[in-house]
């Protein structure tokens, strides 16, 4: 009898453990079938920081072809052996003096306030050019140039000319981007309607021309700080 006895409550203990078992299952399980009564829903991962280095939007005015209606000035060369982008870069013929080549836009260009222009360029090693000039032509029917020098003085602008300097010119045989801030031009949401490239002297090829976001002012150490405008050639009177 005792040895039934025993059995029966070891049995008895056996079945006590196997429904507390059952119970702690069911319970885990409509636990994580239903969301839990008060907990704050999951919000969805933010969207990664743009890194401050990230490159910024740009407007390509030119590259490889004129933009649409456009309209040439000039004598174009265009040149596939020698591009910083795309298949092609532009020219004129190199010769002495001063020689331009542009075009007209079919749309007016708004450039923005805080824009910079961006040129790439490519002198000659063995034909320098003694001077650059970038000029732009505004709806207005102004004319605002920009341009870069060697060691000798080569533009002459007349009085009315707004015509500023921007620097030595870039090294040869290597192509290097001419950076133009709008501000300095006081072009800010001014309309072009025209680009011309021209050179003093020698050759020089022109490649991708871009309208982009000027950088933060700490990285402006690099622009002239005040662009002077070019001195006008003397009158016959003095």
């Amino acid at each position: 009898m005792k040895g039934i006895r025993r059995l029966g409550i070891v049995l008895l203990v056996l079945l006590a453990g196997l429904f507390s078992t059952a119970q702690i299952l069911f319970a885990q399980q409509e636990h994580g079938g239903k969301e839990h009564a008060g907990a704050a829903p999951v919000q969805p991962a933010a969207p990664a920081p743009v890194p401050s280095g990230a490159p910024t939007p740009e407007t390509v005015l030119l590259d490889d072809d004129l933009p649409a209606n456009s309209k040439e000035e000039g004598n174009w060369v265009w040149d596939t052996s020698t591009v910083a982008s795309g298949l092609k870069s532009h020219g004129h013929p190199p010769a002495k003096g001063l020689q331009s080549h542009g075009f007209a836009t079919g749309e007016p260009i708004t450039l923005s306030a805080n824009g910079m222009l961006s040129q790439q360029v490519w002198l000659d090693p063995a034909d320098p050019p003694k001077g650059l000039m970038l000029k732009f032509k505004t709806a207005a029917g102004d004319e605002v140039g920009v341009y870069w020098e060697g060691e000798e003085t080569v533009f002459n602008p007349g009085e009315e000319e707004e015509l500023w300097y921007y620097g030595y010119l870039p090294e040869l045989g290597k192509w290097s981007p001419l950076e133009v801030l709008v501000e300095d031009l006081a072009l800010e949401e001014e309309k072009i309607t025209g680009i011309s490239f021209t050179t003093f002297d020698g050759k020089a090829l022109w490649d991708k021309t871009v309208l982009t976001q000027a950088p933060p002012a700490e990285e402006l150490e690099a622009f002239p700080e005040t662009p002077t405008l070019a001195p006008t050639a003397p009158s016959p009177e003095e």
